[in-house]
């Protein structure tokens, strides 16, 4: 048996992914998808979290690839061999937790015989199986139950199925996150269940390129990386593409027919959920939960593009604060719609969104947790390199202090102003509950045109998360943000409102 400094091997920092393979398969045992009891050897999806994961991970994976099981069987070894090791499974329902224990019982069940001496149970019940000699133990919850974890050192947590956690997931989960020591490992899987909840929020933290401060490490596992799923194609038949969708699939992903014929049938079976059950883009995968307001086809269709763009790749992952697509021309153009959030380190983001003036084709943005003197500062000088642009800003709440910075402290006097009722205007953009409708509206239409002006991951996914509300309003889900969504708008309803005395400003 493993046992002493040798753990180290299988476990530690630099643990070798080959050793715990093989150790996994010589002592543990799985019910395969025929019912057979069989070694556990790695499969494709498994294989390559195993290389890639860290102390902190987030999952995010189409249904059944045995990622769970992977797990389960690291932190049962884990708990067997290292002494005093306490870990935690936690699933979104009892059935679950259930159906996760039994897999770790099978694994004690049918361990090697030379192992059965010194593992021994001192306690075994439905939710928890105790070590004796190596002060151990192996305890499976639900997100339902309160008192989790409570009183507990947890050195290996698990949270499956995190997106359909019940009651107030992100309290759950902070709980236990207190729980688990900087040495610990923590691991939060999930198939997606609507954006906005608690799971999309840590997926949407770890992959933003807004946020490189992000505590888990993302890992995506689409459908088709399971070898089981496929389907053979009928003797005597020809196979060819459908469509430009399934045509794209086997030239860029390099899909078999025989996987493409397995899409097929999941989409007769599953409809409009088989993005979400069977995952093929972290975009796209999770559908928008709610009533959103803008064409989430649209959006996940232009994110595809510009994930597989080689213009767009570097952007597309840049955690940069300021981001430029394209440079200012000599003789164009250009407005700036702005945000203002109030720059707290935990808060909104103060957001610009630059536009081609005459095409309305996003040429930068900016989003960024900067104090708001800051924020005057470098729009002032954003507008400044886009040839002047028109700097309109959001004048609600902290936008009047900008605006003030803008004018008396930058001199920036390209300002957008506002005409009043009583024809006189003012600097800035006021939101109300006609203009922002306004806003909303215009970007809205540039998604439906195919959003092909729009450059920016960070400003789609906030689209595809922004909602109608309980209240009849129009926002975030909870937990998200939409920054970047009002700068923009801000941006295509001043460009969008011809040639009344409120643009005469734009004109040189």
């Amino acid at each position: 048996m493993v046992s002493g400094p040798r753990v180290e091997r299988y476990f530690g920092p630099g643990a070798c992914v080959e050793c715990f393979d093989w150790l996994a398969a010589v002592t543990l045992k799985i019910r395969d998808r025929e019912g057979w009891r069989t070694p556990l050897w790695p499969n494709a999806a498994q294989q390559r979290y195993a290389r890639h994961r860290t102390r902190r991970n987030i999952i995010l994976k189409a249904r059944q690839l045995g990622i769970t099981t992977w797990i389960a069987a690291r932190f049962f070894l884990k708990t067997i061999l290292v002494p005093g090791t306490v870990t935690l499974q936690v699933a979104h329902t009892l059935e679950s937790a259930q159906q996760i224990f039994r897999i770790v019982q099978r694994f004690l069940e049918f361990l090697p015989e030379e192992w059965k001496d010194v593992i021994i149970t001192s306690r075994a019940n439905v939710r928890e199986i105790a070590f004796a000699l190596q002060d151990s133990r192996y305890i499976v919850d639900t997100a339902g139950n309160e008192h989790a974890g409570r009183g507990l050192t947890i050195h290996n947590l698990h949270a499956s199925e995190a997106a359909m956690w019940p009651h107030h997931p992100a309290e759950t989960m902070a709980a236990l996150l207190a729980a688990v020591p900087t040495a610990g490992t923590v691991e939060i899987e999930s198939t997606p269940r609507g954006a906005g909840g608690y799971f999309h929020q840590e997926w949407t933290r770890a992959t933003s390129p807004a946020t490189a401060e992000a505590a888990f490490t993302p890992h995506f596992f689409p459908w088709w990386i399971e070898e089981g799923y496929r389907m053979p194609i009928p003797a005597g038949r020809e196979f060819a593409p459908a469509n430009e969708d399934e045509a794209r699939l086997m030239r860029d992903l390099q899909l078999l027919p025989e996987q493409i014929l397995f899409r097929r049938q999941l989409r007769t079976r599953f409809g409009a959920l088989a993005p979400q059950e069977f995952a093929e883009t972290p975009a796209d995968c999770f559908l928008a939960s709610g009533n959103p307001r803008f064409d989430v086809l649209a959006i996940d269709a232009r994110l595809r593009f510009l994930a597989q763009c080689p213009h767009w790749q570097q952007q597309f992952a840049s955690a940069r604060e300021i981001i430029t697509w394209f440079d200012p021309l000599p003789g164009k153009s250009y407005i700036i719609g702005a945000d203002v959030a109030e720059g707290l380190s935990d808060g909104d983001y103060s957001a610009a969104v630059v536009i081609d003036a005459e095409s309305g084709l996003q040429c930068a943005e900016l989003l960024a947790r900067w104090p708001l003197s800051r924020f005057a500062e470098e729009l002032a000088r954003l507008g400044r390199r886009y040839n002047h642009a028109v700097l309109a800003v959001e004048r609600n709440n902290h936008g009047h202090t900008v605006l003030f910075a803008l004018q008396n402290q930058f001199g920036y006097r390209r300002l957008y102003r506002q005409a009043s009722e009583q024809g006189e205007s003012t600097a800035g953009w006021l939101t109300t509950s006609l203009s922002k409708p306004q806003a909303i509206g215009k970007l809205d239409q540039v998604l439906r045109e195919g959003g092909a002006c729009l450059c920016s991951r960070r400003l789609l996914e906030q689209c595809r998360a922004y909602s109608y509300l309980r209240d009849g309003e129009t926002g975030a889900l909870p937990g998200m943000h939409d920054d970047l969504v009002m700068a923009a708008g801000i941006a295509f309803a001043v460009r969008g409102a011809g040639a009344g005395p409120q643009l005469a400003s734009i004109r040189r």
